[in-house]
Parts: C-alpha cells; structure tokens; sequence
C-alpha cells in the first residue's frame, strides 16, 4: 500500500493520487494542513522538502520512502515493466532495491 501526505489544492499531490486510483493500486492519504508550521512538520518528519511524500509499506511496520509525484511515475513504469516482462524473481528483487534504494 502507498502512503501520501498531500496537501489540499497541489497539482502534483492530486496527480499522484488520480494516477493511484486510476491503476487502482491500494492507497491511503493524509491531508496536511496547509500552514508552515504543519509542512514544515512533515518537511522535518520525512526528509522531504516538497509534497507529496510518498511511501510505500513493505510488511506492517516498514515503510520505504517513494519521494514526491515524479518518483512515484518512475516507480510505476518500473513496476509495469516488471510486470510485463518474463524476468526471474531474482531480478525482480534487484530491480526492487534499485528503485527504492537511491
């Protein structure tokens, strides 16, 4: 499941979230209020200067630090290139690190 902390009225937060359910790929958002002291909040909490933040949760208490709306496109294209490709799970899992690992 993906994880965004958006913000109300942000194109980019609003693109990542069209693309999610567009794909249908399990999400859950949550809205940051629009004041600098609650981004700056999150800014400090996720490492992340911009929103989204993105994250994907790998088993219940994991989660991997995505980035913001271009990484998320990046990781999707990856994710359908795996998906349409006839590669061994061992280079699936390489390619898995690689995205995720920057």
């Amino acid at each position: 499941m993906f994880i965004l902390y958006v913000l109300e009225e942000c194109p980019y937060c609003n693109n990542s979230l069209k693309e999610l359910k567009n794909r249908k790929i399990k999400h859950k958002s949550i809205v940051v209020k629009n004041t600098d002291e609650d981004k700056n909040f999150y800014k400090k909490q996720n490492g992340m200067n911009t929103f989204p933040q993105i994250f994907v949760q790998v088993d219940k208490d994991n989660f991997l630090k995505i980035g913001g709306n271009n990484d998320l496109m990046e990781v999707l294209e990856q994710c359908n290139n795996i998906k349409n490709s006839s590669s061994s799970l061992d280079s699936i899992y390489y390619t898995y690190r690689n995205i995720y690992e920057k």
